[in-house]
């Protein structure tokens, strides 16, 4: 999955009308963010299946090759970026990152997965912006965060009260994920790397860790048929590990940063559904309630109420 890409870390206000031919802009994005709610019902699949560490290897190893013209082009260590700033690059969004999810995946339902991570992300970044840097959230920003906060207490807090022994026990592997992203989204932005160079070097890095890593605690993999190797790698290599990020990408430069993050809004729902039509999941009222306001609250921060209100006035 896709932080989302990459190129959402980065921030920008534009809220002007789209211009003409904006559609495939808009056609990009939505296949990013069907591609990421998918990956994440998929993933809940697979790892009853296969261990986690097959799931990241598939993930990252496929782009660490399809993506070699970018790394070869510009080195094994870009020339001009920070090398502190790549190790956590590597960690916070590679296989470590990936592995968490699948763990926390084999307890955790799709469906509650949206608020846990996605949504997660955005209030992590405010803290540490807020703390480190003294930055004041206002206005919509604030409201986004509000309603983000409110739906992790929706989920959280009846789990602890019915000792959802499933969610609890998937829950640390996902707060992990989340913390791992949010340092991946704060180092991100200390480099000038484009989402496609990122997802580049984090793929390649954390290739040869997974391939050492499935070797000593053992592979899924060479029992997998023929069908499974093709779906694995195309859906885990090829579509969430390349194609995802270069629609993603491509968006970002026809609609700007602030529309097409709007759109990563609607990963908490897509993955909800998901779960609900393919695995019969049944978040219940307040797991709706909390996806609907992990929705509205990432739409919040990411300037979607601020951009529409500016073109109604």
């Amino acid at each position: 999955m896709s932080s989302h890409a990459p190129a959402a870390a980065r921030s920008a206000g534009d809220i002007s009308p789209p211009p003409p031919g904006a559609w495939r802009g808009y056609l990009a994005v939505a296949a990013a963010v069907a591609i990421w709610a998918s990956w994440i019902v998929i993933t809940r699949v697979q790892v009853a299946s296969i261990p986690p560490t097959d799931v990241a290897l598939l993930r990252f190893a496929v782009p660490a090759i399809l993506l070699a013209p970018v790394w070869l082009k510009r080195g094994l260590v870009p020339k001009g970026q920070p090398l502190g700033a790549l190790a956590v690059m590597a960690v916070g969004w590679g296989g470590p990152f990936v592995m968490l999810i699948s763990k926390g995946l084999e307890t955790v339902p799709a469906s509650l997965f949206g608020p846990m991570v996605p949504a997660t992300l955005p209030l992590l970044v405010a803290i540490f912006d807020r703390t480190m840097n003294g930055v004041r959230v206002r206005g919509m920003r604030l409201v986004g965060l509000i309603l983000i906060a409110a739906s992790i207490g929706l989920i959280v807090g009846p789990a602890f009260a019915r000792a959802d022994a499933g969610f609890l026990t998937g829950m640390p592997y996902l707060i992990c994920a989340a913390c791992g992203w949010t340092a991946f989204t704060l180092a991100y932005r200390s480099t000038t790397l484009t989402g496609l160079e990122a997802t580049a070097y984090v793929s390649l890095y954390s290739t040869p860790l997974l391939i050492v890593v499935s070797l000593v605690w053992g592979s899924a993999l060479p029992e997998a048929t023929v069908e499974e190797w093709a779906f694995y790698l195309v859906f885990q290599g090829v579509l969430a590990g390349v194609i995802s990020v270069a629609a993603f990408g491509y968006a970002v430069r026809a609609l700007g940063v602030a529309k097409t993050s709007a759109w990563t809004s609607l990963v908490p729902m897509g993955a909800a559904i998901g779960g609900w039509a393919l695995l019969d999941e049944h978040p219940g009222p307040l797991g709706w309630i909390a996806v609907c306001a992990a929705c509205l609250g990432v739409a919040a921060v990411n300037g979607a109420f601020e951009a529409l209100r500016a073109r109604l006035a």
